[in-house]
């Protein structure tokens, strides 16, 4: 399966001295999106086994970056902080050690969102807590559990790249599908492009 991932210079020297990388729990983002996270890392243990070691945590990179177009183009900015150094690695790797997932639909995971599995799904679970005086947008995380559960749930349909539904999901041909493994090893790359981050 090929892959793309954009990483500093400091990782891909990481990479080219020990001949793999791997992502750490300083790594990780911002504190807000720590549960999006760990539920990520769960995903990929059910999914695709466990990591190398205890402390490894996920790698992102992308299949498809922007919809039909699968690599992601140096000249958009946003990729790492404006004027960073860094690499676009193109992997190839196999495809029973990579977890794919809608980017799109991550979104709701990452701000502790229910995704729904239809507009009138949306609204009938958004009433229901309203009635209980809840709100998903307000409360992270809700501090009933058996909502809590509902929200966590939803979040599997990020993972099938073939669901759609209108004003939710797009079709599978127009998606932005990233891609989370659990290490990159030297023999993965096919090429490197480096870059300064705009």
């Amino acid at each position: 399966m090929t892959l793309w991932t954009i990483q500093t210079s400091p990782a891909w020297n990481e990479l080219e001295k020990s001949g793999r990388l791997r992502a750490r729990p300083c790594h990780l983002p911002e504190p807000a999106w720590m549960p999006a996270y760990a539920w990520m890392t769960r995903q990929m243990r059910d999914r695709i086994g466990p990591p190398p070691d205890h402390d490894c945590q996920a790698l992102w990179a992308w299949y498809r970056w922007n919809g039909p177009r699968r690599r992601p183009d140096l000249r958009c900015s946003g990729h790492l902080a404006k004027g960073e150094e860094g690499v676009r690695l193109e992997l190839e790797c196999s495809a029973d050690r990579v977890l794919l997932s809608d980017f799109s639909l991550w979104h709701y995971v990452l701000n502790y969102w229910y995704l729904p599995s239809s507009e009138v799904d949306g609204d009938a679970f958004e009433r229901e807590l309203a009635r209980h005086g809840l709100s998903f947008y307000e409360q992270k995380p809700l501090p009933d559990d058996g909502y809590h559960a509902q929200i966590v749930e939803s979040w599997d349909r990020c993972l099938d790249l073939h669901w759609y539904e209108p004003d939710i999901a797009e079709p599978f041909e127009e998606k932005s599908i990233q891609a989370t493994v659990w290490e990159i090893t030297i023999d993965h790359v096919v090429e490197c492009r480096r870059f300064t981050a705009r």
